[in-house]
């Protein structure tokens, strides 16, 4: 067993304390409006990664252009594509879902 008497808890100085105390107090008002963005540290990077996006996004409605009028030169009968509706919200500001 540890022998002697048990040190006591070390204070805290009082302008360390209500330091503290304000950043509790600014952390409890719940999160805040708006988007966060965080300052890209290499700008090169973040502007290949753009152009990647760009070029695989055109890649795939290329390849989707594609593949639709392949399908339509095999049928008889003329290929009606669906879309999905623009907006995605309904007039009650509800997402519109499938099912």
């Amino acid at each position: 067993m540890a022998q002697g008497r048990p040190k006591a808890a070390a204070k805290r100085p009082k302008a360390a304390a209500a330091a503290a105390a304000a950043a509790a107090a600014r952390s409890s008002r719940g999160p805040r409006k708006g988007g966060r963005t965080i300052a890209p540290k290499k700008l090169r990077v973040i502007q290949q990664q753009k152009l990647k996006k760009r070029l695989e996004v055109g890649i795939r409605m290329r390849i989707e252009q594609e593949t639709a009028q392949r399908a339509q030169g095999a049928l008889p009968k003329k290929l009606a594509l669906v879309t999905a509706p623009k907006g995605g919200k309904d007039k009650d500001g509800a997402k519109k879902g499938r099912g």
